[in-house]
C-alpha cells in the first residue's frame, strides 16, 4: 500500500496532482475462487487483508478486504461481508459496460494471455480491435467481465482535443429529454466550425499586429 507522506507545510491546492489508481474495489461471494483465480490464473501477488467488525456505523456488516497487486503501486481490492445476501447478476449491458481493463504492450504478449487463460479453462474472445486498442474479454468467477487490452497506438494531442469536444457537445444535448448520438454529432460540428472560426479571427489579428 502506498506509503503515509510526512506531514508538513501545507501544500499549494492548484498544484495538486493524481497520481493513478490506488485500488478499485468488487465484491465477492466467492473468496476461495475469486482468489485461485486471480493469484493462480492471472498471476497477481495477493499483498493485504483486512479484517473488521463493521466500519463507519453499527449496522455495517462484518468483513474482509484484501488486496491484489497490479504493478506500479495499483490494486485491486474485493470486499467479503459476513452475513450478506448475494445479489442478483446485472444485466448484460451494465455486464459488459462495468469492467475492468488490464494492459499489455504487444500483440505477442495479448495472444499469450489468451492461450494462457484458455489452458485455465476461462472462456476468452478471440482478439478484437476497436479504436485504438485490441482486447480480450472474459469474465471471473464473480461474473465481473475482465479485459486484457494492448495500445494499437499512443493517444495523441489531436485524440485530446476530438474528447474535449465530444464531451462539451455531449454535455450539452444530454440536458435534452431524448438525446441522440445525431444530436451530439451536430452538436460537435457547431462546435468545431466555432472553434476554427474563433482560431481563424485570432490569427487574422496577430497578423495585422
Amino acid at each position: 500500500m502506498s506509503q503515509i507522506p510526512a506531514a508538513g507545510a501545507p501544500l499549494d491546492t492548484g498544484s495538486l496532482r493524481l497520481k493513478g489508481v490506488d485500488h478499485l474495489a468488487h465484491v465477492t461471494w466467492k473468496p476461495e475462487e475469486t482468489l485461485h483465480f486471480y493469484r493462480d490464473v492471472l498471476g497477481l501477488p495477493l499483498v493485504h487483508a483486512i479484517t473488521a467488525t463493521g466500519w463507519v456505523t453499527e449496522d455495517f456488516p462484518d468483513f474482509v478486504h484484501f488486496f491484489f497487486a497490479l504493478g506500479k503501486g495499483n490494486h485491486l481490492a474485493f470486499f467479503y461481508y459476513f452475513g450478506l445476501p448475494e445479489e442478483e447478476d446485472p444485466g448484460d449491458l451494465m455486464h459488459r459496460s462495468r469492467h475492468l481493463a488490464l494492459h499489455v504492450d504487444t500483440e505477442e504478449e495479448l495472444t499469450a494471455w489468451r492461450v494462457r487463460l484458455k489452458e485455465h479453462g476461462v472462456r476468452v474472445t478471440p482478439p478484437l480491435a476497436h479504436e485504438l486498442l485490441e482486447s480480450l474479454y472474459f469474465d471471473d468467477p464473480n461474473g465481473i467481465q475482465l479485459e486484457i487490452t494492448r495500445p494499437l497506438r499512443a493517444f495523441a494531442d489531436v485524440d485530446a482535443r476530438d474528447a474535449e469536444l465530444t464531451l462539451r457537445a455531449l454535455s450539452d444535448i444530454a440536458k435534452g429529454e431524448r438525446p441522440t448520438v445525431e444530436d451530439m454529432w451536430r452538436r460537435k460540428g457547431e462546435l468545431a466550425r466555432d472553434h476554427a472560426e474563433q482560431a481563424a479571427a485570432a490569427e487574422e489579428k496577430a497578423s495585422i499586429r
